[in-house]
């Protein structure tokens, strides 16, 4: 188990900056980032998707405000976007201590519990 705290708080909306830039933008390190957000629009965090995993921090972030980095490599990027527009709800998630690990969740669900009829 993880040694720190763990703190969750479920994501209301979020955006996305998807960067383009040419043969230039690799000196630029996020190939997209994803906002997200609280009811209010406030940032509970962001994740960041790299474009060269070997340049990646070690570990996530939580920072003295409560703003949560989550590291991803540019490949995780239609994984978290499906998860964000699928699921309900969704959490992002910070283990501190000696992990510094942050996740995009869901919680628990139902066995088997699919989309609507219909959909």
């Amino acid at each position: 188990m993880p040694s720190g705290v763990i703190v969750a708080e479920k994501i209301i909306s979020y955006d996305i900056a998807y960067y383009a830039g040419g043969k230039f933008a690799s000196g630029y390190p996020f190939r997209a980032i994803i906002g997200l957000r609280r009811e209010d629009g406030s940032l509970i965090g962001g994740a960041y998707f790299h474009r060269d995993q070997g340049k990646m921090p070690d570990t996530d972030e939580q920072t003295s405000t409560g703003y949560i980095w989550c590291h991803y490599h540019w490949e995780d990027f239609p994984h978290i976007l499906d998860m964000l527009r699928n699921e309900n709800p969704v959490y992002v998630r910070y283990v501190a201590g000696s992990w510094n690990l942050a996740s995009i969740t869901t919680m628990m669900e139902p066995v088997g519990e699919g989309e609507p009829k219909g959909s």
